[in-house]
């Protein structure tokens, strides 16, 4: 048994299966752009619940402190050095095949492996590149990106950006940039500043980046209202009714509620926060007044795309012996939509003909333990398998790799972005470009939970948070 703090003790998870150095030997041997280091597992956590670490609630009349600005890596010319032939690299284990979406003449994109450690280029550096070429960058239409590749930013641009020094062509109708992140917890600490009044403090670092996109997803960790009573399980989680007011402030437009906090003050409080989102202009998924309703698709029309959007949630039963599967909607009682991969099977097969992309939503996983669950993984690849373009997961409370799965890219796991809890810090926006294809680009935005509330990360913090993802993402990407 697996006993966390402030989290709760579930069954011990089987072991992963080990990442040694001989299969990192395999690795080098075939060509692996960089080698990380094998995954490493933090050991199991004290048995006893320690004392929180308060969230500081600034007073209800403070203004919201203004987002930070993101510092971009070094210059390509002090990461990686400029060489002069260009042999047509492979991302390690990943397909490169992608159909185009558009014909038309576009600005170049410089697009490299996704777990390189390179993200930004000098407009001045790219001459070099253009000239005498570079072992890892494909010079390509961005609407044709290679699939597990990601565009460089030039001078902190990428090609959809008017500003883009590499000049601009027509403007994409079909392309929609979509944020996501993992755990939201508006309780506790966050849970008393907002009922003090302050709503816009708990995400106002990270608002401007959020807003930025067409459309925010998260997974709302929690029950949210003022009625019900607590259940009897190891922890249970209410905010309050203004966090739907929150929410909308941080530009959040479709929540999750398929997770192990939903119903953690009964089913009529799971109805009023569904009832306080919708009047919020918030979407929800994943949960609902019975069965049809936890596992309707939410279709959000965006930029000349449909997009469908559904969520599940699969996770172990706790040491204390309650099993989250007890709340799964009925024909008629309120409830959650359980993950089994028949039943994502059937509900992405049958949204998929009434949307141009599927974006799956799944809370699953082994809770502190780097490497997804086999229900996880199960379950995120027949999402895939079904013609889902997208899988977002949380639940683990770290941060988990990236796969790069058929057609489809599984984000296994956000970590927690918004949570007062005495874990991992280290988390992250994952900012996705979607197009008719599928996904065309991939971005990892490193920020930090403090206390509750995130922040951008430093320079240093970033780099270590972006390798840390790349490592992950390598390994769920073997040959």
């Amino acid at each position: 048994m697996l006993c966390l703090p402030l989290v709760g003790c579930q069954v011990s998870p089987p072991a992963p299966a080990a990442f040694t150095p001989v299969t990192a030997q395999l690795l080098a041997q075939e060509g692996a752009v960089s080698l990380p280091p094998p995954p490493t597992f933090a050991p199991p956590r004290p048995t006893q619940e320690p004392e929180l670490t308060p969230t500081p609630s600034p007073p209800a009349n403070a203004n919201p402190r203004p987002p930070a600005t993101q510092e971009l890596p070094l210059a390509m010319a002090e990461i990686i050095p400029t060489v002069n032939s260009r042999p047509s690299p492979t991302a390690p284990s990943i397909p490169t095949s992608r159909p185009p979406v558009a014909s038309d003449q576009r600005p170049p994109a410089l697009a490299v492996p996704f777990t390189t450690e390179w993200e930004s280029i000098s407009a001045a550096d790219v001459q070099a590149i253009l000239t005498n070429g570079h072992p890892l960058v494909i010079v390509t239409n961005w609407a044709a990106m290679p699939t597990g590749y990601k565009a460089l930013r030039v001078d902190g641009r990428l090609p959809d950006d008017p500003l883009y020094p590499l000049g601009n062509g027509p403007a994409e109708d079909n392309l929609v940039h979509l944020a996501a992140v993992g755990d939201l917890m508006l309780a506790r600490g966050l849970g008393t500043t907002i009922a003090g009044g302050n709503l816009a403090w708990p995400f106002a670092n990270v608002a401007e980046v959020l807003r930025a996109a067409d459309v925010t997803v998260g997974n709302l960790e929690s029950s949210l209202g003022d009625v019900g009573q607590p259940a009897v399980k190891s922890y249970t989680f209410q905010a309050p009714p203004a966090a739907a007011q929150t929410l909308a402030l941080a530009g959040f437009d479709v929540l999750s509620l398929a997770n192990n906090h939903a119903l953690d003050y009964g089913p009529d409080a799971l109805l009023q926060g569904i009832g306080l989102l919708s009047q919020q202009g918030i979407a929800t998924v994943g949960a609902g007044v019975k069965a049809t309703a936890a596992h309707a698709p939410h279709f959000r029309q965006v930029n000349g795309l449909t997009l469908a959007f559904l969520g599940y949630v699969n996770v172990p039963v706790e040491g204390t012996g309650f099993d989250t599967q007890t709340w799964t909607a009925t024909d008629t009682a309120p409830g959650l939509a359980w993950a089994t991969p028949e039943q994502i099977t059937a509900d992405v097969t049958a949204a998929r003909q009434q949307a141009d992309l599927v974006i799956v939503i799944l809370h699953s996983g082994y809770e502190y333990v780097e490497p997804p669950s086999p229900p996880q993984v199960a379950a995120a690849r027949a999402a895939i398998d079904a013609g889902a373009s997208l899988v977002l997961g949380h639940h683990a409370h770290v941060l988990q790799g990236i796969e790069f799965y058929k057609e489809g890219v599984i984000a296994y796991g956000l970590a927690n972005f918004a949570f007062v809890i005495d874990g991992p810090p280290e988390t992250a926006i994952l900012n996705v470009w979607l197009d008719a294809a599928g996904v065309r680009q991939l971005e990892i935005v490193p920020a930090i939970n403090v206390a509750g509330q995130p922040r951008l990360a430093t320079a240093a913090e970033a780099a270590t948070i972006r390798r840390q993802v790349y490592r992950l993402t390598t390994f769920v990407n073997p040959r």
